[in-house]
């Protein structure tokens, strides 16, 4: 076992490593990256921006990783699904895939687009809490009757039943496989996790032994990081209720993200990999596909965001292929966000000397948590951790957990990573007692 000097000289480099790597707002892939913030209450000069559309703001991995499918009944028969997010060469040359996997609960199923519209709802409360309180604090409060009525949808005993399974369905689904990690800037493999770790629902008990008089939601860690370090896009919410069609909805996610991508060009993609990804009956015949998808084609057309598309047979023959090209609405959205850009351009400089302003939309004991848990991969012993939040000072949790990251990069731990940290935590601060002393 090393001295406790020598871990201290360790963790002290590290932890000015980290501050200075951290003093570097991280930017985010292939997405505006401040710009899109949530509107904080701060004293700014004013800047005139449009108001004509209603934005809600969107974790960019979930988007993108194909947890929800359209569909407007729940799938039979399919529990799992997977999706390609790209490939890249290593540093030994060799091709590597990126993908993630949706593991749907039996009972429950996939999350379908009745799913999407209460996700979409659910962010529209995020962004409510943020402009209000200008950050989270777990647990959210999300009552049944608010996420109903955001979603468009009337209140009646079927629908109070989808908004239940809607919260088991987002605790009870698992992401495996690779996620992104906006505060690494890269994609990481191994995880498996949920959107939601935890929701205690009205009329529950809560850990206190009082009743729930509301729902209650736990974001998982990975989440509320990347909402922390800005891996969110905006969402035009007005035009999502409006569209009826499930396969629109899922396309105006998948549209926007390609055009944006290929800088407003036309986006290409094959039949093929959009039913695998849509879980879509797989047609041979070309009449049978434009059955399948014009009419949801012909919604996004009547609502200005696809200007056409076109079949066009795929090289080896098997297959179609379908240009899709982006109409006025895509091009409006896009200068609507450069106005919100300049917006938060503004905010950067006003605000330099204080950036917690700019980074401080979650509390930053919840976000400490989800360190520690990312770390230490012990969920079961949450508890234990969120004491050592109230009894230990955040610079030195840091220094525990720079020393256990270092320990397992270099293979020196024994037992677990959690019961490393934990004494480390307690050798630093019997230190520091000392040295006070």
């Amino acid at each position: 076992m090393e001295s406790l000097a020598e871990i201290m000289a360790r963790v002290e480099r590290l932890a000015f490593a980290q501050e200075q790597e951290q003093s570097v707002s991280p930017p985010v892939l292939q997405l505006p990256s401040s710009a899109e913030q949530a509107t904080l209450p701060l004293d700014l000069p004013p800047v005139e921006v449009s108001t004509s559309l209603e934005y809600i703001q969107a974790e960019a991995f979930l988007e993108v990783s194909g947890y929800f499918t359209p569909s407007s009944k729940r799938i039979k028969g399919i529990y799992t699904k997977e999706k390609k997010l790209r490939e890249y060469l290593d540093e030994k040359g060799n091709k590597r895939t990126v993908k993630t996997k949706i593991s749907a609960n039996y009972e429950l199923g996939l999350p379908i687009t009745s799913d999407l519209d209460y996700y979409r709802a659910f962010l529209k409360i995020c962004d409510e809490i943020v402009d209000r309180d200008g950050r989270f604090r777990m647990p959210i409060t999300v009552p049944t009757s608010t996420i109903i009525r955001y979603a468009g949808k009337t209140e009646n005993a079927r629908v109070w039943r989808e908004v239940r399974a809607w919260f088991d369905r987002m605790t009870g689904t698992l992401i495996k496989g690779w996620v992104f990690r906006a505060k690494h800037r890269n994609y990481e493999e191994g995880f498996t996790g949920t959107v939601f770790s935890q929701v205690v629902m009205r009329g529950e008990r809560l850990r206190s032994g009082k009743l729930a008089d509301t729902n209650y939601v736990w974001l998982s860690p990975w989440f509320l990081s990347n909402y922390y370090y800005r891996y969110i896009r905006p969402l035009d919410f007005t035009f999502y209720k409006r569209l009826r069609k499930p396969i629109a909805k899922s396309l105006y996610t998948l549209l926007e993200n390609g055009w944006y991508a290929a800088e407003g060009r036309p986006y290409a993609k094959s039949y093929r990999a959009l039913c695998e990804e849509f879980l879509l009956t797989h047609h041979r015949y070309l009449s049978d596909i434009k059955q399948q998808l014009d009419p949801s084609h012909r919604e996004l057309e009547r609502e200005g965001f696809l200007e056409r598309w076109e079949y066009r047979l795929a090289a080896h023959g098997s297959d179609y292929i379908i240009v899709y090209y982006p109409g006025q609405k895509f091009f409006h959205d896009q200068q609507e966000k450069d106005a919100r850009r300049t917006l938060a351009a503004q905010i950067d400089t006003w605000h330099s000397a204080s950036s917690s302003l700019q980074l401080d939309l979650i509390d930053g004991s919840d976000l400490l948590l989800a360190d520690i848990l990312d770390m230490c991969g012990d969920r079961k012993n949450t508890a234990a951790y969120l004491t050592i939040l109230k009894t230990y000072p955040e610079p030195l949790i840091r220094m525990a957990l720079s020393e256990t990251r270092q320990a397992h990069l270099e293979g020196r731990i024994t037992k677990s990573r959690g019961a490393y940290f934990t004494d480390t935590l307690k050798r630093l601060a019997q230190l520091r007692a000392t040295k006070v002393v």
